[in-house]
């Protein structure tokens, strides 16, 4: 093997991955402040939840799904590896360099690998250290030295395995999209033996993991072997697209009297006047229309059709069968039981993020098969066609997990009764169809949303990954709590979906707009003018929806934003600050509720310690001041990529801590009106109000600001496109973060560091 040449393409490979933002810009996110959400997750859960045997299960678990997400989004990298090169017209250059095909190859996995490498292994450094920093006991309680090296060994061998499938793939494909489709074969899989780690993470069994490690070493090894032994540059240069005609079945799925050609990419104004005929009928008749249309598609496809029917019927099936090897490994009916509930989720869920590709090509894939202009210009709305398109891509996903769901309950109920019953009943079965549903809707919204503002197939699938990664990561959150039996909590994730869904949908239809697709190019990033419009809306304050180009250019001055720009903003603000207003309101109450009802047992130390001033000093106002600090810039931050959630719950979070001191005193016999060492009164104003009277407020404006933002992305305002209006948001949240949040977050540390210790000796 000529080594050299392998790094030459290895470099090469790697200087155009990093070079892409939309490959970058997610794995950052995934590598640096994915593990810190986990981080504060697990410590938050571990607090909450009263088992001794949950930091074993819960930390070992979260560092294995920090390393599995970026390196199965950095999966992209690889699927393009040689398919990518033919889209991008340089698959003949390539081929014809004087290289081995053995060098080649090698080159291309190399490079494919150093991505998902780079990002799982950095993630985990990044949770693993993170963790040890800020929680060294609970770290030590779960993590040994050899534990960490199985777990990087692990996710090592299982990234070598998947991109090592990807590869193959894309040599053995002749677009982008056909790689994307069978991609489900890597994917799918992998997700499968995650799931099947986590589980015996849980329940303790490190010695069987060796033998996955095992198994994942000869598998790659059987891929890359594999690889190389079909690899021909001969046959590459010649594939073609190649697709099948279903004949009858598509006949009978015939909607309207229109005839589909057979060649893919060879749709033309023709087939859109027969497939659709104009007439002057109803708004619905022109959406079933075209949602006729793209099922007929999807369902001549055999790269769709052959995956879904594996994974909705052979998948369930086999996982049936697959019931007594468990019983006999686990030596337990009721493990497996635990275990039925969440099978079937996953047995909904795999084939509908499969079906996601569908969604992803629902406008952009139009562009590319050269008959998006023909229907766009057809005569219908574009509320019409956008929900013609998003009911289209609905279909396919909803109606396999529907069927798989469906054929293992039943098959399960059949052949184990027993197993089945010991933790499904037809409640259960409701509550999981809906949550498959809903899970569905976000994420086939999300994606026709992508498809409608991007310009390449290769850029919607990059840029799903914001969907599919954090749906895997929910689903993977509920197999936890299924296994745990929290059902309720279950019960409360699916109204938190239907909400999320509405926004996507609303979203969608609200930014759609024709002109705006046939006039879109490939999307580059240009960072001169990001720059230079965060700097015009950072400089100068005017309302949302009034265009850049039309600001007077005037230069940033604190004395204008203090005299006469905080205020307007302020009042444009008051939405957002009535919504935190509320969370708020809503923590207090929730808070007190809890405290009234419930004992939670991680708060105990905290109650103990009332009336126990620390001591005052300035690196106790310091230490203050840097946690409050963060908190104020992280959550609006984390806002924009989760419509406000996080900016939502920074109020609710410590006005439900204050309501749960207060009505626990209130509950031990403590005076709501008469001061004393149990009277929430007295804690109140001795430990709530010195402080809070500033940082309180603070934290609700931080809060608006980060509403504000998280609501960019849903509806922008007239005037405004969406990157426009973040871009508005986010300046204008900078401005305000450093001329007012940080000075009085400042003045508010000041004060708990220095004063209010007093003030508790005082009265304690």
């Amino acid at each position: 093997m000529n080594f050299q040449a392998v790094a030459t393409i290895t470099r090469r490979e790697v200087r155009e991955t990093l070079s892409d933002w939309r490959i970058v810009l997610p794995v950052l996110l995934l590598t640096l402040l994915l593990p810190q959400l986990l981080v504060a997750a697990s410590r938050l859960v571990i607090r909450f939840v009263d088992d001794p045997n949950l930091v074993s299960a819960l930390v070992p678990f979260a560092a294995l799904l920090v390393g599995f997400v970026p390196s199965s989004f950095s999966l992209i990298t690889a699927l393009e590896s040689f398919v990518g090169e033919r889209e991008r017209n340089s698959l003949e250059s390539l081929l014809a360099m004087p290289l081995d095909d053995r060098d080649l190859f090698f080159g291309k996995l190399c490079s494919a690998l150093f991505t998902p490498l780079l990002a799982s292994y950095g993630a985990m450094v990044v949770f693993t250290g993170l963790l040890f920093l800020v929680d060294p006991a609970m770290y030590l309680g779960a993590i040994t030295p050899a534990r960490l090296a199985l777990l990087f060994l692990m996710i090592g061998l299982l990234a070598l395995a998947m991109v090592a499938g990807a590869v193959v793939i894309s040599t053995r494909t002749s677009s982008i999209r056909a790689a994307n489709l069978l991609s489900s074969f890597v994917l799918i899989p992998a997700s499968l033996i995650v799931q099947v780690e986590a589980f015996l993470i849980i329940n303790g069994r490190w010695d069987v993991m060796w033998i996955i490690i095992a198994a994942l070493a000869v598998l790659s090894a059987l891929l890359v072997r594999s690889g190389l032994a079909g690899f021909n540059r001969e046959a590459i240069l010649a594939r073609e697209h190649r697709q099948i005609d279903l004949g009858p079945l598509t006949g009978l799925l015939r909607l309207d009297e229109g005839r589909r050609t057979k060649d893919e990419g060879r749709r033309t104004n023709d087939q859109y006047s027969s497939s659709l005929v104009v007439r002057p009928v109803s708004a619905v008749r022109h959406i079933l229309g075209i949602m006729g249309r793209e099922v007929r598609e999807t369902l001549s496809d055999w790269r769709i059709l052959l995956p879904i029917l594996v994974l909705t019927v052979a998948l369930p099936l086999a996982l049936v069968s697959g019931v007594p090897f468990a019983v006999r490994f686990l030596e337990s009916q009721d493990l497996v039981a635990q275990l039925v509930p969440f099978v079937i989720l996953l047995v909904g869920f795999v084939p509908s993020s499969f079906s996601l590709i569908t969604a992803l090509e629902s406008f952009v894939g139009e562009r590319e098969r050269n008959s998006l202009e023909s229907l766009l210009a057809m005569p219908v709305s574009d509320g019409s066609l956008y929900l013609a398109k998003l009911g289209s891509s609905l279909v396919p996903p909803l109606i396999t997990s529907y069927v798989g769901m469906l054929v293992f309950a039943a098959g399960t109920a059949s052949a184990h009764p027993q197993i089945y019953s010991g933790a499904m009943d037809g409640v259960r079965l409701v509550q999981l169809l809906l949550m498959i549903t809903v899970m569905t809707v976000v994420m086939v919204a999300g994606a026709v949303i992508i498809s409608s503002h991007t310009s390449s197939i290769r850029a919607a699938t990059l840029l799903a990954s914001g969907i599919l990664v954090p749906m895997a990561t929910l689903l993977m959150t509920q197999s936890v709590l299924i296994i745990a039996r929290r059902w309720d909590v279950l019960w409360i994730i699916i109204p938190a979906l239907m909400v999320v869904a509405v926004a996507f949908a609303r979203t969608g239809m609200a930014a759609f707009n024709r002109e705006e697709i046939l006039s879109r190019e490939h999307e580059q990033l240009n960072l001169q003018h990001i720059k230079a419009t965060f700097r015009t809306f950072f400089s100068e304050y005017r309302p949302a929806g009034i265009s850049p180009d039309t600001y007077v250019g005037l230069p940033f001055s604190p004395r204008r934003f203090y005299q006469s720009e905080l205020g307007p903003l302020l009042r444009e603000l008051r939405l957002p600050i009535l919504v935190a207003v509320f969370a708020a309101l809503a923590g207090l109450v929730a808070g007190g509720y809890v405290g009234s009802t419930y004992r939670v047992r991680a708060l105990d130390a905290a109650l103990a310690e009332i009336g126990q001033a620390p001591g005052a000093s300035v690196p106790l106002a310091l230490l203050v001041f840097a946690n409050n600090l963060r908190v104020s810039l992280l959550a609006p931050l984390f806002s924009a990529i989760s419509f406000g959630l996080f900016s939502f719950l920074v109020p609710a979070v410590a006005f439900a801590q204050i309501g749960y001191v207060a009505s626990t005193l209130a509950t031990r016999g403590g005076s709501l009106l008469e001061m004393g060492a149990g009277s929430p009164l007295q804690f109140v104003l001795a430990y709530v109000l010195p402080h809070g009277i500033v940082e309180l407020p603070t934290f609700i404006l931080c809060a608006a600001l980060g509403l504000r933002m998280g609501a960019a992305l849903l509806a922008p305002p007239k005037g405004f496109t969406v990157a426009q209006n973040l871009l508005w948001s986010t300046a204008n949240f900078v401005k305000v973060w450093l001329l007012v949040v940080a000075p009085l977050v400042l003045v508010g540390a000041l004060i708990e560091g220095l004063i209010t210790p007093h003030i508790i000796a005082w009265l304690y």
